[in-house]
């Protein structure tokens, strides 16, 4: 790894540090994910200063009503596939 300084607004700071925390994670780990995600997103185009924003500063997603057959029907969610049932063994 290469060692990186960054300079943060300290309102960015913040709201990255309490959403690393929340995700039980270290606030390099979480600038890490983000950046790759962004990278992988953007395909090398230059980026807004919206889209880094939404990017580095987006809420970890916790469902409160998760879906039990999600894996299931991964097809559904991701394709408009019919969804599928479960066989009772």
């Amino acid at each position: 790894m290469h060692r990186t300084q960054l300079l943060l607004p300290p309102d960015l700071h913040r709201r990255a540090a309490e959403a690393a925390k929340a995700r039980r994670i270290s606030l390099g780990n979480l600038v890490r994910e983000a950046l790759g995600e962004y990278l992988a997103r953007s395909g090398g185009v230059q980026p807004s200063p919206e889209a880094i924003d939404e990017v580095l500063l987006a809420e970890p997603f916790d469902d409160p009503d998760p879906d039990p057959d999600l894996s299931l029907n991964v097809d559904h969610y991701l394709y408009g596939a019919a969804r599928r049932s479960r066989r009772r063994r």
